[in-house]
């Protein structure tokens, strides 16, 4: 026959289920079981197992859009191009873009993110901004935050090869003006392009060639990653440790103190970041601007804006 002290409850229950005579050996070692004496004042419960207490939601941080500060909205735009705008994405950034990565403003009004990794089924939802909202916020954080780091990964590249284009393009028509000016048919001292025409010429295809085929091996190497934009490249340390070690030639800023710490931020590398994407921003609107410019006018842009150019 077994033991069951009265009204105790399930707590109390897991310590029942002794026998009710045994012997002085069994008895040893074995907690007494408690009387309804010891219980007075405690808490004892008298159901089933409590179920455990909800987990408190966190609401959603948003932040205003600090990139429109007039809280300029898109009311005057064509039905069309108003079809490509969040409108409440023009007051507050999607919680997404909560400010931790280095350069988020909060800018998405055009849920552009939700196009992260494309295939053949993004066209279904990439038609207009409302589609493209209602795919983000069905994803869950982990896959927003995915689809961010792919989207972060990607505007590094382009701004890191704008950066280059923008100071290689206007440099190539200072040294080549004439050049570019006189062989069949010209571009009338402008950069060889695919506006301007004779890109892929013989003259230039060795060096397109070399050019696009390393970045193509690099992108293939990485197809799999998302690095944030660190390949192990810097040479000259500066967002911290040569990468690789020692590549620099002069044993200077191999050093504790080197040239490279009397720069503006140097082994900084969450200010570096800001810099590079602040900077690579800028030379994607140059380089778009000249492009647009020099088919516009049909004129190199070192000649339409030669004060920028020291001419």
């Amino acid at each position: 026959m077994a033991y069951a002290p009265p009204a105790l409850g399930a707590a109390a229950a897991v310590r029942v289920s002794r026998p009710l005579v045994m012997s002085e050996a069994e008895t040893e070692g074995v907690d007494a079981m408690p009387s309804t004496t010891d219980l007075v004042g405690k808490v004892v419960p008298t159901g089933g197992v409590a179920e455990p207490a909800p987990e408190p939601t966190v609401a959603a941080v948003t932040r205003n859009a600090a990139w429109n500060p007039e809280g300029l909205d898109v009311s005057k735009l064509p039905a069309v191009l108003q079809q490509q705008f969040v409108p409440g994405y023009l007051k507050a950034s999607p919680a997404y873009l909560d400010g931790t990565m280095p350069g988020d403003n909060g800018f998405d009004p055009w849920a552009l993110v939700a196009l992260a990794s494309p295939v053949a089924a993004t066209d279904k939802f990439a038609r207009t901004a409302a589609d493209r909202d209602a795919k983000m916020l069905s994803m869950s954080a982990a896959e927003q935050q995915q689809a961010l780091a792919w989207m972060r990964e990607s505007e590094i590249k382009h701004g890191r090869l704008a950066m280059l284009a923008a100071a290689g393009w206007p440099l190539a028509e200072l040294a080549s003006h004439d050049y570019l000016s006189s062989f069949g048919g010209g571009t009338n001292g402008r950069a060889p392009s695919l506006f301007n025409g004779h890109l892929f010429d013989v003259g230039y295809l060795p060096s397109l060639v070399l050019f696009f085929g390393g970045m193509a091996f690099l992108e293939f190497t990485n197809k799999d990653k998302l690095t944030g934009g660190d390949y192990g490249f810097d040479p000259m340390g500066l967002a911290g440790d040569q990468k690789p070690y020692g590549a620099f030639p002069f044993d200077a800023f191999l050093g504790k103190t080197t040239p490279i710490d009397s720069i503006p931020n140097a082994k900084d590398m969450e200010a570096m970041k800001l810099a590079e994407l602040k900077n690579g921003r800028l030379a994607m609107m140059a380089i778009t601007g000249m492009a647009i410019q020099e088919f516009v006018y049909g004129t190199a842009v070192v000649d339409q804006t030669p004060f920028f150019f020291g001419r």
